[in-house]
């Protein structure tokens, strides 16, 4: 094998990027708007994806979990296109509040609409794309040694469904982003008003929206427009760069480089054929672990909070307190330190603990 990333770091991370993008979830179940929320199923969903396939296929190519193969190469498609999606809603949502700065009343029926026309791009752009995603399906499906299975791609119709919804969502968050930090700079007065009053977004929640769209946009653009012309310089080296004669012609033998090959076949790529190409290791390496990233930085902005602190202070302490320990909080200022551990007490005063403890930490 040549390992380019000593085992098992890659499940680690990948197992780690799915808590973390899963966690803000729990506690913040109405809170979060549903471009947040489709934003972290799809991170957690591909970070769960390179999770079982990291593990399954580290040292090997057999051909084994066909069906998951099945199922995860469609996901990761999905949530390529999902995730960046969620990251324009998030855009949008932001630049309305910025321009009219104002949280004007709606009907139940606009309401209704605006989340449908959400959902839609949260959701039926990348199932749209995962059901089309066969027509420049030249096989089954490739296994990676090392990376697990992934997808294959044959014609010029792959920019479309491989780069299109991306290159859309994180186009428009590259000129809505700007344009929100522009008019918030030039309108900071006005806006603080309006975040202070709470009505429809919060201050604070408004920033770490903004820190979502932005550090996504910027991290996404350039690299997806370098893949991009890269892909388009490799010419016939690259199997995005032939055209669509026909279904026959993808999909038996993909235009003839692939012969023997059908719908039904299966590639299998060693790691001492991919790890020799440079750009092969990038464009691997990054579809691993920018989700990862991802996942980070969503849990940095969204999983902080004072309330999911709090949340998660209850959960350390769930076995405990069933044990007999108490969590003392004398006054709500009161830090850390003044926990206390004690089983021999009073009556009276563990009654006192108890009644402060459900105040301050309720119990799952």
């Amino acid at each position: 094998m040549n390992g380019l990333t000593p085992y098992p770091i890659t499940p680690i991370g990948s197992f780690i990027g799915t808590i973390l993008a899963l966690l803000p979830l729990l506690s913040q179940v109405r809170k979060l708007s549903v471009g947040v929320w489709g934003y972290a199923i799809w991170v957690a969903m591909f970070n769960f994806i390179m999770f079982v396939n990291t593990i399954i296929w580290h040292d090997n190519t057999n051909v084994v979990a066909t069906v998951w193969c099945d199922i995860a190469t469609k996901l990761q498609v999905g949530s390529m296109g999902g995730s960046h999606a969620c990251v324009f809603v998030i855009c949008l949502h932001l630049y309305r509040i910025t321009r009219y700065r104002a949280s004007p009343d709606i009907t139940k029926q606009q309401r209704h609409k605006k989340l449908f026309c959400e959902l839609l791009l949260i959701i039926g752009l990348p199932v749209l794309v995962m059901a089309l995603f066969i027509i420049a399906q030249p096989f089954r499906f490739q296994i990676v040694e090392e990376i697990g299975c992934l997808s294959a791609i044959y014609s010029y119709v792959g920019y479309v469904f491989q780069f299109g919804p991306s290159a859309l969502a994180s186009f428009g968050c590259a000129i809505l982003a700007p344009l929100t930090l522009r008019t918030f700079l030039k309108h900071r007065k006005e806006m603080n008003e309006f975040l202070s009053s709470g009505r429809d977004i919060t201050y604070n929640k408004y920033h770490r929206l903004m820190v979502i769209a932005c550090l996504d946009t910027l991290l996404n653009v350039p690299v997806l427009i370098t893949i991009i012309l890269t892909t388009i310089i490799q010419g016939k080296n690259s199997s995005f760069n032939y055209p669509y004669v026909s279904w026959k012609n993808v999909h038996d033998g993909a235009g003839g480089n692939l012969p023997g090959f059908s719908l039904d076949s299966i590639l299998q790529v060693s790691a001492s054929d991919w790890s020799t190409d440079k750009w092969a290791i990038f464009t691997l390496k990054w579809n691993e672990w920018i989700y990862v990233l991802y996942a980070v930085v969503f849990f940095g902005v969204f999983g902080t909070t004072p309330e999911m602190r709090q949340y998660y202070r209850v959960a350390f302490w769930f076995v405990p307190e069933r044990c007999g320990f108490r969590m003392k909080r004398a006054s709500p200022t009161e830090t850390l330190s003044d926990i206390a551990f004690d089983r021999d007490v009073e009556p009276q005063t563990r009654m006192g603990i108890g009644a402060n403890t459900r105040q301050a930490c309720p119990h799952f």
